[in-house]
């Protein structure tokens, strides 16, 4: 096998039940605190394998969902002050 060492791993991932909220916002803020691909990848690496690419693939995804939550808060943030200023500065109807 070209010297190539051949590992006899179980890796077991299994979805569960909180998971299937993976397709909403919240759940995919939820993998940035808890992913089991990010579990599935150290485990990799601790046994041996290089991963380095995925990691890094994984980590940029990470990130961008992280500053996105980030941005969407900001600019509600902003929205928030603005509808305040609006209300502030509307004419008194009485």
């Amino acid at each position: 096998m070209n010297g190539a060492q051949v590992m006899a791993c179980d890796y077991h991932y299994p979805l569960k039940a909180e998971q299937k909220k993976v397709h909403s916002p919240a759940g995919v803020r939820a993998l940035v605190e808890d992913s089991d691909l990010m579990r599935l990848l150290r485990a990799l690496e601790h046994d041996g394998y290089d991963v380095s690419g995925a990691a890094a693939e994984l980590t940029a995804l990470i990130n961008y969902v992280t500053a996105s939550n980030v941005s969407m808060s900001d600019v509600m943030s902003h929205l928030e002050y603005c509808a305040m200023m609006i209300k502030k500065n509307l004419p008194d109807n009485s």
